[in-house]
């Protein structure tokens, strides 16, 4: 049920989002004047086209010198536009905030530090390779992910994500997030655990390239100088919308980000809008 509420919240802060930006525009955008100056900025670049195939090097040169003086004025114009799209961006982000911290899907994730100290389940210390370990023993069974960060003086250099199935069932969801960053392979013992069963996680930064040479001999490869690695659980709770059509192009049927979910939305209000909009021009 919190879930649903909370899908049904970020639809419609996305839908109050769309109507609150168009509402800016019409307040703060001169649509007359723009497209005044976009009509005489066509009308001498066709006037001049004309002078030049017609040879006629004076009408020209007049022309070019008219445009020089019009571009100071389309410049100031433009450029105020450009104002009201810093106060939707700032609501934007504001917005997309909100959805990510509220998001009752990570309320209660489970995080925990990955070591290469070779204690617990590492096998080796000092190896590069970081492991944990989280034995399984609540009844959230489902699809659980697992998200890694990794960190180098204090500042995040790569993620990465992965899954497992507890104690699997019809659920055959497969999707991870993309990693990003200077790369980090994450990786389970198994693709499905049963409760009370141990999941192992390990965690490779990945090989930086040095460059290439066909001259001089360039160093191998160097793995990240990663000193921390946290690991961030789902605990089988996960933000996700089933759409009733899979979106063209981009094959997508699923959300798995609140995110994504209020941009869909913001888009499809903001499309509507438009046509709307512009119906209603046409009647008047």
């Amino acid at each position: 049920m919190v879930f649903e509420i909370f899908t049904g919240a970020v639809a419609f802060l996305a839908m109050l989002y769309a109507g609150t930006a168009k509402f800016i525009q019409s307040k703060l955008i001169n649509r007359e004047e723009v497209e005044s100056i976009q009509k005489e900025s066509k009308m001498l670049s066709e006037e001049l086209k004309k002078a030049q195939e017609s040879g006629n090097q004076k009408k020209a040169e007049e022309i070019m010198k008219k445009q020089m003086e019009f571009l100071p004025k389309m410049n100031k114009v433009m450029m105020s536009q450009f104002k009201p799209m810093f106060i939707i961006i700032g609501i934007f982000l504001a917005l997309n905030w909100a959805v990510a911290e509220f998001n009752p899907a990570a309320q209660d994730d489970i995080t925990i530090w990955m070591n290469d100290n070779g204690t617990g389940c590492d096998s080796v210390a000092g190896d590069r390779i970081f492991s944990a370990c989280y034995e399984l023993n609540n009844t959230n069974y489902g699809k659980w992910t697992a998200t890694a960060v990794a960190f180098e003086d204090g500042t995040q250099v790569a993620t990465n994500q992965t899954y497992f199935h507890y104690n699997p069932g019809e659920d055959k969801d497969t999707y991870v997030e993309r990693g990003s960053g200077a790369g980090l392979n994450l990786s389970t013992e198994k693709e499905a655990y049963y409760r009370g069963e141990t999941a192992k996680f390990t965690a490779v930064p990945a090989k930086m390239s040095q460059g290439f040479s066909l001259i001089v001999p360039i160093a191998p490869p160097s793995r990240l100088d990663v000193d921390r690695v946290q690991l961030t659980l789902s605990n089988g709770t996960y933000f996700s919308v089933d759409l009733p059509l899979t979106i063209p192009l981009l094959q997508v049927k699923t959300i798995y980000q609140p995110y994504w979910w209020f941009i869909l939305i913001s888009l499809i209000t903001n499309l509507s809008l438009s046509i709307a909009m512009k119906k209603l021009g046409k009647k008047k």
